[in-house]
């Protein structure tokens, strides 16, 4: 009796454990939802899963700024949502801001997991915003086959 409640007890735990590893998998391997303003106007992006030999192309491009949010999945080099925000002067691109966040990074903000990020270009002192999320929302939206499995 005690050897099947010693058995029971790892068993269960090896199953929280793999159920939490299904958990931050799947909540990784969804697009993400990235809200930004930039020059009077809101625009919203879905940036899929990449692969890491994927090409990183910017998702906004101005002027004077360039915006790029790379979502990689595990067990990728680099795995999880980065954001870079590259300012232009003089044609010489630099970097603003670049944030990670991990695969599966909690929403602990009303912003998303990101919470609002505001990054100033310091030479023509524009002020670029932004904030990510993951809903399941917006994997059924990017999935259309989602709803009939």
């Amino acid at each position: 009796m005690a050897r099947n409640a010693q058995a029971w007890v790892g068993a269960r735990g090896w199953l929280v454990g793999l159920g939490a590893a299904v958990l931050v998998a799947s909540a990784a391997a969804q697009p993400v939802q990235c809200h930004v303003a930039w020059a009077g106007a809101a625009r919203s992006f879905i940036v899929p899963p990449s692969a890491p030999d994927d090409p990183v192309l910017p998702q906004l491009e101005g002027a004077s700024i360039a915006l790029e949010i790379v979502n990689r999945l595990p067990p990728a080099p680099g795995a999880g949502v980065t954001v870079r925000t590259l300012g232009r002067w003089q044609g010489q691109t630099y970097l603003l801001h670049e944030a990670h966040y991990l695969p599966g990074s909690p929403a602990v903000a009303p912003h998303g997991f990101t919470g609002l990020q505001v990054v100033r270009e310091p030479t023509r002192g524009h002020a670029l915003s932004y904030w990510c999320e993951r809903t399941a929302a917006i994997s059924a939206a990017a999935d259309p086959t989602a709803a009939t499995r």
